[in-house]
C-alpha cells in the first residue's frame, strides 16, 4: 500500500569538525619599505543538535480505535482494501453523506458504496474522486475512511483517483 496513517518522530544528531589553514603574504609599497609575512592556524570544533518532525496522528489514532467497533462486514471491506487498494485515506461529506468540498452530487456515502468516474484523472478538478491524509483541513460534517483503486495522483496531503470505495465512518 502506498500510504500510512501515522507520521510522527524525532531525532538527535551530533557533529564535529576540524580544520587548518596556511597563509603567506607579501606586500610592497612605494617609499622605503618591503615586507613579508607568514601565518598559520589550526582550529577544531564540535556541536550537537536536535530535530524533530511531527504529523498529526490524531486522525490515525481515531481510526484505529473506531475500526475495531465496525461491524464484521465493514472490517472485511477494510481488510480487502488493505490488500488491494492503491491508497486508504479519509474523505469528508456533509451531514447527508454528499460531497462537501465541491464534488458531484451522488448517492449518499455509506459503507460499501463504490464510486467511479471516467478519466482522464486530474486532481483538484471534477476529474477525480478525492481523499486526504489531513481531514482537518477540509469542510464537512462526517468523516469517512475510503479506499482509492487504480492510478492515484497525490498533491501534498490530497489524493485523487477514478475509483473510490467508502469503507466506514469515523464518528467525531
Amino acid at each position: 500500500m502506498e500510504t500510512t496513517l501515522t507520521i510522527d518522530g524525532s531525532g538527535d544528531g551530533y557533529g564535529s569538525g576540524s580544520g587548518s589553514g596556511y597563509g603567506y603574504g607579501d606586500g610592497y609599497g612605494s617609499g622605503y619599505g618591503y615586507g613579508d609575512g607568514y601565518g598559520s592556524g589550526y582550529g577544531d570544533g564540535s556541536g550537537s543538535g536536535y530535530g524533530s518532525g511531527y504529523g498529526d496522528g490524531y486522525w490515525a489514532t481515531l481510526f484505529a480505535m473506531q475500526r475495531k467497533k465496525w461491524p464484521v462486514v465493514q472490517q472485511r471491506l477494510l481488510a480487502e482494501a488493505e490488500n488491494n487498494a492503491s491508497a486508504i485515506a479519509f474523505w469528508k461529506s456533509d451531514c447527508n453523506g454528499q460531497a462537501s468540498n465541491g464534488g458531484r452530487p451522488d448517492m449518499p456515502a455509506e459503507p460499501g458504496l463504490v464510486q467511479e468516474i471516467d478519466g482522464p484523472l486530474k486532481i483538484c478538478t471534477k476529474g477525480a474522486l478525492h481523499a486526504t491524509m489531513n481531514p482537518g483541513e477540509w469542510k464537512g460534517d462526517r468523516l469517512w475512511v475510503v479506499a482509492l483503486y487504480g492510478n492515484v495522483v497525490w498533491q501534498d496531503d490530497k489524493a485523487g483517483g477514478l475509483k473510490r470505495q467508502i469503507l466506514g465512518e469515523i464518528v467525531l
